[in-house]
């Protein structure tokens, strides 16, 4: 995946007879998609381009109008693909903010000791957890929250745990 893009969403169902989408917003900030020429719709190894007629935000979500998609037999066949949009698109971070993408782009280590790379984010309630693949192609899931998690470096692609003990 190009590291230009970042998934910003996924459609959940569909809602009505004129062929709107529900989705869930990573961000919470889904009107950011209204306006962009092409937005990039992924589900495995397929693509569509499609462009955002219009957005708002629902009780659970968000409800999309799509171009080209205006009924509910068209809008079904989107349900499951995620919504990739140009990172100069996505959300504004926060002070220790991470895109999960760029989560993904890193290693876990330990001081010198490289634990591994990190899979995927999994939302854990309390907290996100990074799934870790160690040298022994054992997962390890650490919480990614202050008490084990210390600096993190996305552009030497570091995480440094404060503590090994999650990790043996």
């Amino acid at each position: 995946m190009a590291a230009d893009l970042l998934a910003v969403g996924v459609i959940t169902g569909t809602r009505g007879v004129h062929g709107e989408l529900k989705g869930k917003s990573f961000s919470g900030q889904p009107g950011r998609l209204e306006g962009l020429a092409e937005v990039l719709f992924r589900k495995g190894g397929r693509e569509r381009k499609l462009r955002v007629e219009s957005v708002q935000k629902a009780q659970r979500g968000m409800v999309l109008t799509i171009a080209g998609i205006d009924t509910p037999e068209k809008a079904r066949g989107l349900i499951g693909y995620e919504i990739w949009v140009p990172r100069s698109h996505a959300a504004a971070l926060g002070e220790g903010e991470y895109y999960t993408a760029d989560l993904c782009a890193c290693s876990v280590w330990f001081g010198e000791e490289l634990i591994g790379p990190v899979r995927s984010v999994w939302e854990g309630g309390a907290s996100q957890l990074l799934e870790v693949r160690d040298r022994r192609g054992k997962t390890v899931l650490v919480p990614f929250t202050d008490h084990f998690v210390g600096d993190v470096d996305l552009g030497a692609g570091r995480i440094s745990l404060r503590d090994d003990e999650i990790v043996r």
